[in-house]
């Protein structure tokens, strides 16, 4: 009888420490029994929309970012500085394609200003906003975007030598 208290006492701490050990290694993550995970470079995650364009300054504020990303070099950057100083009269519209689908049209107008002496097509100028957030330059007001848009590649090109 002695013998078995003895074995009990002990066997009782052997399972007290056994799950303070468990406990312990699942708080700090601990696999047992297990090789770490090999160290493995993580791709970068393809680039999604964030966000849905549902308003009207989210639609012309896309269209910023989308001048921005394409003007590559300082001469672009400032070409696009001072056209966005220039034109401040910005507005967009939901518009309905025959297709169903629904895009913004963001338009920059300074037609009402007085006289005008910056580039000629910098007056008027049209862009498609679709709802995922794509801009395409509108083929309405003479392309006017569209030639803004070949202005920032033009100075975005570095003169090979």
């Amino acid at each position: 009888m002695a013998l078995s208290d003895l074995n009990k006492r002990y066997i009782g701490s052997i399972l007290v420490i056994t799950l303070l050990v468990l406990l312990a290694g699942v708080v700090t993550g601990c696999d047992l029994g297990q090789f770490p995970a090999a160290n493995v470079t993580a791709e970068k995650p393809a680039k999604t929309p964030s966000t849905v364009i549902g308003t009207e300054d989210k639609a012309i504020l896309a269209v910023c970012e989308h001048l921005l990303s394409q003007a590559e070099s300082h001469k672009a950057k400032s070409y696009l500085a001072e056209f966005y100083a220039v034109c401040d009269n910005w507005s967009a519209e939901s518009q309905l394609f025959q297709d169903g689908s629904r895009v913004w049209y963001v338009m920059v107008d300074m037609t009402s200003g007085k006289e005008w002496e910056w580039k000629p097509y910098w007056q008027q100028a049209s862009w498609f906003v679709f709802r995922d957030g794509k801009v395409m330059p509108s083929n309405r007001i003479q392309a006017n975007a569209l030639r803004i848009e070949a202005d920032l590649q033009e100075l975005s090109v570095t003169p090979q030598s």
